[in-house]
């Protein structure tokens, strides 16, 4: 016995509105949740500055880090240098 599926698809303006108004909602969810992540990132690398800001050149070359390479330390993994 075969069977046979139906498929429908609305095209209503009713449904449009509002699959496109679901979507644009979805993505400034994203949006937002994506931007309070680069936040809370930069907060802790900012701290990991300071943090190793505050440590004596002998604590840096034990790291193997020069003071002047912290920020480009920090950021390593976002920028060649």
């Amino acid at each position: 016995m075969a069977t046979q599926t139906a498929t429908h698809i609305s095209t209503s303006p009713v449904a449009n509105f509002f699959a496109g108004f679901g979507a644009a909602l979805s993505r400034g969810f994203v949006a937002l949740i994506e931007a309070g992540q680069k936040s809370r990132s930069m907060e802790a690398r900012m701290h990991l500055i300071d943090r190793l800001n505050a440590m004596s050149d002998a604590q840096l070359a034990e790291l193997k880090i020069e003071r002047d390479n912290i920020p480009a330390y920090v950021f390593r993994d976002l920028y060649y240098v």
